[in-house]
């Protein structure tokens, strides 16, 4: 079961100019633009998060602050991850990664993805947790979750899923609830959350279970149909929309998340600086209505000491699954 847990962040406070030794001589920080790897695709959740947070994090660390978006997207999203993780951690290269990042690809074996989510890595702020959904097409004529099963048990092998890629959280989602609920689909990887939409309204693949987030538009707009949410509770946005449990898969329990990390060592000053700023971030009242519009509960009291017992609890939880259903990504 997918635990929150708030440890308390105290007043955020005004983030001072840092003075870092630096061998001989001392440079505040920061003195140059701050780079967040994002590794995937533009157009999605996560990418929508460090995006916002860009906008945010250099100004709350300085007056001069500035930091950009760079996306690195591969290999499940562990290309941008090793990209970080062999940065120098002088807080001047950051990961904005998702529950694929830190919990999926590495939990599987993936080769690409050999590193620890808590050891190789700094953590820094938890952005929050975002709904999944099992989405059709509209000109699917499914309009049920329990018609999707039917038709599938109805063909064995027959229809396929799309993901975002392989060892990504959307394909672990998937096979996760097919093996729950005891049917039978071909995986299909996409490059990208647009693409995985794409792919199901032009018929290609007849379902995929993708961050609400990365939807939202096409989901109200009708052209893709909802049919269950991954998480324990309903979506505040979609209140009418069962979850997979209610729906007929009971136990099954599942959601993405945004986190924030810089590379393992990073002196403890900058750690501090950068997750006051981060959790400055989001709770900035514009930030904050913006992921709750798209499926994400911000977390308000995120600090690094907190974010870094979450992943280790939430890699446990993702390495169960991934042995439950036996997915390996040599």
């Amino acid at each position: 079961m997918i635990e929150r847990r708030s440890l308390g962040l105290g007043a955020f406070g005004a983030a001072a100019t840092l003075a870092i030794g630096a061998g001989p001589a001392h440079a505040s920080f920061p003195d140059r633009v701050i780079s967040i790897i994002v590794p995937f695709a533009a157009g999605g959740a996560t990418d929508m998060a460090g995006r916002l947070l860009a906008d945010k994090l250099g100004p709350f660390l300085s007056e001069s602050g500035r930091a950009v978006v760079d996306n690195r997207p591969g290999a499940g999203s562990a290309l941008g991850a090793n990209v970080v993780r062999r940065a120098r951690p002088d807080g001047y290269t950051l990961l904005v990664g998702s529950a694929s990042t830190f919990a999926v690809a590495p939990a599987s074996g993936a080769a690409a993805a050999r590193y620890h989510p808590t050891e190789d890595f700094t953590p820094l702020a938890l952005f929050g947790l975002s709904t999944m959904g099992l989405l059709v097409s509209r000109d699917s004529g499914i309009t049920t979750m329990r018609e999707l099963l039917d038709r599938m048990r109805a063909n064995p092998g027959r229809y396929s899923y799309a993901s975002s890629g392989v060892g990504g959280i959307a394909h672990l989602a998937s096979e996760y609830f097919c093996k729950s609920a005891g049917v039978e689909a071909v995986h299909v990887p996409y490059r990208g959350g647009s693409q995985t939409a794409e792919a199901i309204m032009k018929g290609e693949t007849l379902f995929a279970i993708d961050t609400v987030g990365s939807n939202i538009g096409q989901i109200r707009a009708g052209s893709l149909r909802l049919l269950a949410v991954t998480t324990a509770r309903r979506d505040p946005n979609f209140t009418d929309v069962p979850t997979i449990a209610e729906a007929g898969v009971p136990g099954y329990e599942l959601a993405s998340w945004t986190v924030l990390a810089g590379p393992a060592g990073m002196p403890p000053e900058i750690v501090e600086a950068i997750g006051r700023a981060a959790a400055r971030a989001i709770a900035d009242p514009t930030v904050r209505e913006r992921l709750e519009t798209t499926g994400t509960v911000p977390e308000l009291n995120s600090t690094p000491a907190m974010t870094r017992e979450f992943l280790d609890r939430q890699f446990a939880i993702y390495r169960e699954v991934v042995a439950r259903i036996g997915l390996r990504l040599e």
